[in-house]
């Protein structure tokens, strides 16, 4: 019986103190020079959103010719997936898709290994996906 008690009366406890708690208010204070620095970052989201995710590298080498092709049988085996042309001088790397994890690039890095040669998963900027 002692103990059915105690527990009651932990139990009534616990619940009056989460009741306290929940009634709080929250007020936030901020300055002009704040406000000014969230809307300049929000603006340059705007301006560019990417997210840090993966991509899958087809294609590098100092040939533009050969970066193009391989765009375009990239673009042949998935139309819907993007493909990009990167110039970092003086070579191009075509890569492909935007992932947000690792995993999602693990899967279509599976199904082209046989068409390209070396290819592999690289950490990129990636754009955000359109809703």
């Amino acid at each position: 019986m002692k103990k059915i008690l105690l527990i009651l009366f932990l139990i009534t406890c616990v619940w009056i103190q989460n009741n306290l708690y929940a009634q709080g208010q929250i007020q936030v204070f901020s300055t002009v020079a704040l406000d000014s620095l969230v809307e300049f970052h929000k603006e340059a989201n705007k301006l560019n959103p990417t997210i840090n995710g993966y991509r899958v590298q087809v294609f590098f080498g100092s040939d533009r010719k050969s970066a193009n092709d391989a765009r375009t049988a990239f673009l042949q085996l998935y139309p819907d997936v993007e493909a990009y042309i990167i110039y970092q001088q003086p070579n191009f790397k075509v890569r492909v898709g935007d992932f947000r994890t690792h995993q999602e690039a693990q899967e279509i890095f599976r199904n082209l290994l046989p068409h390209f040669g070396k290819i592999f998963i690289v950490p990129d900027k990636i754009n955000l996906p359109k809703l």
